[in-house]
């Protein structure tokens, strides 16, 4: 399920409300609410875990709450533990059996773990309930698909775009369905509706070109084709449908080149798959050794290059890996993964002014991004640039409150400007998150040796050893102070 409709159901379930079962203590009841709304704000936060530990609260004080449930549902489902969430989902319902968004939750998890017929059952009890739901119709297409429905499918789908008109995905499964049933012109229409909508939408592209080719107009289809081709350039189906079209115009030369260019990209797609297969097994040469036979096959391929780099990264190559990842941004320079990993790499070689170059490129192209507004933070840290590491790990901290090394390099930050207040809270937070990271305890006792809080330090001092046994600054420290660890 698509991350746009758990936030809708998001919205949905904050908004509800339950009657309280009269066993429920009302004492224990407030202090449920108050567990569920805190759980609630860390799941709107983007913080799934932290609301389940929340949620978790909640539910031992009171658990006739079906508004709890479901949102513990949605957290498992921001974590793809679907099957947890089914479970929630499916608590959910058993308190309130009516309402259609937990219903249309349900589906969609079981959905995930293609349990389409299951899924089927939730969807139409869904849209009995809220008929007019665009959503519920177009995920019940998409479900019917899955099984080979295709006459049912193809209703939930028109039933969509009467309720939603412009929702493109609806309209492509839509022709696309009416093109496989032999309704040629009428899928033709829709897909033009749709390409009026999106140009560039590259399964529409097939689409429209594979069904001109049956309609015998090749040099429509042609064209059609290139613009896929175009849209998408190491995608291999656009001239595998070419050469067709080249083939039923009288093109050979132009037939024959098509079918070597989808021979090219097939091999380089099947050579990219196969040696991701061995990276995921940890398999580094071999994946090298794969992945070097797919940029032979499809030279031009940014992917391929990202995937090698991250291979020689694994094998202590970083001079490889950076040379690869130099030539995917010089192909695509806006490519923000190949920055990023980039701009760490060239961190670690302490080549700050690269890394400030590309941090600050890849967070222009994403304000948002959490890893270039960290990387970033890091790399004006090292360049002594203290205010302006400040204001990028900051920026990072609204992306991912709960990152531990955010708030821990904060701290030492804080720690060079002398505003030991501001660091202390940093490097507390930093230990809350993670209560067995040494260096944020350490940084902690630091503070406290500033501030001639020795008992403090010397417990703190001991909590590091305990957790990293040959930390020697910490042994150094507790050995100053006349105790021995």
């Amino acid at each position: 399920m698509r991350v746009g409709l758990w936030s809708a159901l998001l919205v949905l379930s904050c908004g509800g409300s339950d009657k309280p079962e009269h066993h429920t203590n009302p004492q224990n009841r407030e202090q449920a609410i108050h567990w569920r709304n805190q759980g609630s704000l860390f799941l709107q936060q983007g913080r799934p875990v932290r609301a389940l530990a929340a949620f978790e609260q909640a539910s031992q004080l009171d658990s006739s709450s079906s508004t709890l449930y479901f949102n513990k549902g949605l957290a498992h489902a921001q974590l793809e533990e679907h099957p947890a969430a089914i479970i929630a989902f499916e608590h959910a319902l058993s308190l309130a059996p009516q309402k259609p968004h937990y219903l249309f939750a349900l589906a969609s998890s079981l959905r995930s773990q293609h349990r389409y017929l299951e899924a089927i059952g939730y969807l139409e009890r869904a849209i009995a309930e809220a008929p007019d739901r665009a959503e519920y119709h177009f995920n019940l297409g998409l479900v019917l698909r899955a099984t080979s429905d295709f006459a049912r499918a193809r209703n939930a789908f028109a039933r969509t775009l009467e309720l939603a008109p412009d929702h493109l995905e609806a309209r492509y499964y839509h022709s696309d369905l009416l093109a496989r049933d032999q309704h040629l012109e009428s899928a033709r229409q829709g897909f033009a509706m749709l390409l009026a909508q999106d140009s560039t939408h590259v399964q529409a592209l097939l689409g429209l070109g594979g069904l001109l080719i049956d309609l015998k107009k090749p040099l429509q289809a042609a064209r059609i084709l290139n613009r896929a081709a175009a849209t998408t350039p190491h995608n291999p189906s656009p001239h595998y449908l070419l050469a067709q079209a080249y083939d039923q115009s009288g093109q050979p030369l132009e037939a024959k080149r098509a079918r070597e260019r989808f021979r090219d990209l097939s091999a380089a797609e099947r050579h990219l798959n196969q040696g991701t297969i061995y990276s995921r097994r940890r398999e580094w040469d071999r994946a090298a050794a794969e992945l070097g036979r797919g940029l032979r096959s499809d030279p031009a391929s940014v992917a391929i290059r990202l995937r090698l780099a991250t291979v020689h990264i694994q094998q202590n190559r970083p001079d490889s890996a950076i040379a690869r990842l130099q030539e995917a941004i010089a192909l695509e320079p806006d490519h923000l993964e190949s920055l990023l990993i980039l701009g760490d790499l060239q961190l670690q070689n302490r080549a700050l002014t690269e890394a400030n170059n590309l941090f600050s490129r890849a967070l222009t192209l994403d304000p948002n991004s959490f890893s270039a507004a960290y990387g970033l933070g890091r790399t004006r840290w090292q360049e002594g640039d203290l205010s302006g590491a400040i204001t990028s790990l900051s920026q990072a901290l609204t992306q991912a409150p709960e990152h531990r090394d955010t708030h821990y390099v904060l701290g030492l930050v804080y720690v060079r400007l002398q505003r030991f207040a501001q660091a202390r809270a940093s490097f507390a937070r930093s230990t809350a998150i993670d209560p067995t990271h040494a260096e944020s305890h350490y940084g902690l006792s630091l503070i406290s040796l500033q501030q001639g809080q020795i008992a403090l330090a010397r417990q703190t001092l001991k909590k590091v050893l305990s957790l990293q046994p040959d930390h020697q600054r910490a042994r150094a420290r507790l050995a100053e102070l006349g105790q021995a660890p």
